[in-house]
């Protein structure tokens, strides 16, 4: 999300120029040098609006081809990311008969999504500044009997640099600034340049297809509810403050389904009925959210409480702990407010409440049962990596507890077993829980039994989350065997095993009493016998390390199982470079059903599932 300012300054307040009127003005002395071989200093030229203003020129650049001049854009005190930014354009010779031609320079963006006002692979170049250059162009070439048939490439150094802290990455215009204006003038702190930013993102979601589409105060509740949905990058609104400004484009402009997402204090003013929710321009009514408090059955020391609370956050910390659902309440309100704004054009609206680490607090709308939540299978980098991308929302990962510390993960952890598949399908049932997803080890095939039989049981749709397999490449010195009796039975009398099977599948070595093995494990442990010596590490691991600890302790011969991933491939690496041979164990038959490599694809998949109406993860509506 981008910043705007909540103070205006107790001044009268200073106008300043677009981009679009800087490149006008660069483009026309830059063309008056090509022509006359002086650039004229200052530079004026004509707005929309008949004003004619004057620009000093701050980079000039004469060639007998192409002409090149800069302005740095004042802002005047509006909080403008390219305030004193150099816009540039260089005007050179097109061929005969071609008119105006515009280019994208550096730190000019290119225009890639369907739903703008200028089509896909053309610099983004507005149409009203388009015309003011071409009008420039005009005027000059007329005066000096010249054709008029030139290219402008309008550029602005460190435009790329300045774009990311805008709304044109997400608009699908890559690569840089675009170049704006309808008037010319930037009035300070107006609201209608990020309104009209609002109702460029519905443009866009709309020409590409998009039925959901969410607008967010702010950064923490975008995450969240992008996270929630799965939604893209191209059906994020940038709301902000501004509720009103994108209920009325999407009236005129309807989307199938829109949700809004913010915090309690933000939200709580949209339930009271203001569409801009501004610190400056509305408040929280906190007598209103006393009144909200005993509609709830709150005591009446707590309704007074209300009444002369500080923060709205205070009141709902307060909610919360008395166990009243005011969140969800404020939710229906808003969506109220919302529908009512938006009169019947066809559009569902979802309001979500977040807290400000992002969990969900309360909720409106779009169906009429609780969230349920995630089970993740866990114990491997992937399901890890599947919990962070999860946070914010209702998930819990299950550990087998075989590690002394476990890495912190978000949302809820629970350590240990279930019971086989009964126990797990009565947890499914008793905890509401909405997808499973098994991202176990590979070789954790009783767990992942389980869950398949568990899970057909509750009727919760499951995922697999299996990482691809390693595949032996050239240089590789294999001996692929299908169990662990295999693999002891293959390691050479007199050799230096390097084991790393887990600690579980250490006790059957011990009886290879012709052998010395190096175990690796995570937790310090007890060997269990003589001749295999223990070391402890956790992945991932560096190839450099890896390498040494072979040259080191004479290996002969490593022993693994077919894991896969990137953690702890680099011993197989470190053994072909060594020309050290490695006893593979095949992998057991992979369980039935969906299965994911990635955990980027399980996020896609449980978004898919969720959406779908397959599980209960919808929210409280009203």
């Amino acid at each position: 999300m981008t910043d705007k300012p909540e103070d205006v300054p107790d001044r009268p307040l200073r106008r300043g120029w677009t981009t679009g009127a800087c490149a006008t003005a660069a483009t026309r002395a830059a063309y008056a040098a090509l022509l006359t071989g002086e650039f004229p200093d200052p530079v004026t030229i004509r707005l929309p609006g008949g004003e004619t203003p004057a620009f000093a020129l701050a980079w000039e650049a004469l060639g007998p081809d192409r002409c090149a001049a800069g302005v740095v854009k004042d802002a005047g005190d509006d909080p403008d990311v390219t305030h004193g930014a150099l816009v540039i354009a260089t005007v050179g010779r097109g061929a005969p008969g071609t008119g105006v031609t515009f280019r994208a320079g550096e730190g000019v963006g290119t225009v890639t999504k369907e739903g703008l006002p200028i089509p896909p692979g053309e610099p983004a170049i507005n149409p009203v500044p388009r015309r003011m250059m071409s009008e420039a162009v005009a005027e000059l070439a007329a005066a000096h009997g010249d054709a008029g048939d030139v290219v402008i490439e309008v550029s602005i150094p460190g435009g790329a640099e300045i774009a990311l802290k805008t709304w044109n990455p997400r608009l699908g215009i890559v690569g840089g600034l675009s170049i704006l204006g309808t008037t010319g003038i930037v009035v300070p702190f107006s609201c209608s340049a990020w309104i009209h930013s609002i109702h460029r993102g519905i443009d866009v979601a709309r020409a590409n297809g998009i039925d959901h589409v969410a607008g967010s105060t702010g950064s923490t509740s975008e995450q969240a509810v992008q996270r929630l949905h799965g939604l893209s990058d191209l059906a994020l609104l940038d709301m902000g403050d501004f509720a009103g400004g994108m209920l009325k484009y999407l009236r005129r402009h309807p989307v199938p389904r829109l949700t809004i997402a913010g915090g309690f204090g933000k939200l709580s003013k949209m339930a009271q009925g203001f569409l801009d929710l501004h610190s400056g321009r509305s408040q929280v009514d906190f007598n209103w959210l006393a009144d909200r408090m005993a509609e709830l059955g709150a005591s009446p020391d707590e309704i007074e409480r209300t009444r002369h609370s500080n923060t709205a956050n205070q009141v709902l910390t307060r909610a919360v702990a008395a166990g009243l659902p005011l969140a969800d309440l404020v939710a229906d309100r808003a969506r109220a407010v919302a529908l009512d704004t938006l009169r019947g054009c066809g559009t569902d609206v979802e309001v979500l409440v977040f807290d400000r680490k992002g969990a969900l607090e309360g909720c409106a709308g779009f169906a009429s049962t609780p969230p349920g939540k995630v089970l993740i299978l866990g114990g491997t980098t992937e399901a890890a990596e599947l919990a962070r991308g999860l946070e914010g929302m209702p998930v819990v990962t299950s550990l087998a507890g075989r590690t002394r510390a476990p890495a912190a993960l978000p949302g809820e952890v629970r350590i240990g077993g279930f019971g086989g598949a009964e126990g797990l399908a009565a947890y499914l049932r008793d905890n509401a829980v909405a997808a499973v997803i098994d991202a176990t080890h590979p070789f954790a095939a009783t767990i992942s039994r389980n869950a398949e039989e568990a899970c057909r049981q509750a009727g919760v749709p499951r995922l697999a989350l299996v990482r691809p397999e390693w595949v032996a490449g050239p240089g590789d010195r294999w001996i692929e065997v299908d169990d662990m009796e295999a693999a002891v039975a293959a390691v050479p009398s007199g050799a230096r095993a390097f084991l790393t099977v887990g600690r579980q599948e250490l006790g059957p070595f011990a009886s290879r009493d012709d052998a010395w093995f190096l175990a690796r494990v995570i937790d310090p442990q007890e060997p269990p016998s003589p001749n295999i010596v223990l070391v402890t590490g956790r992945g991932p691991f560096d190839l450099d390390a890896e390498r040494t600890l072979l040259a080191d302790h004479g290996i002969t011969v490593v022993v693994a199982k077919n894991s896969g991933g990137g953690a702890s491939q680099p011993k197989l690496t470190a053994a072909r470079e060594l020309g050290i041979p490695v006893i593979m164990v095949r992998r057991p038959a992979p369980p039935a059903g969906p299965r994911a490599g990635t955990a980027e694809e399980a996020l896609e998949w449980l978004h898919r599932t969720l959406r779908s109406g397959r599980s209960t993860w919808t929210c409280s509506g009203s």
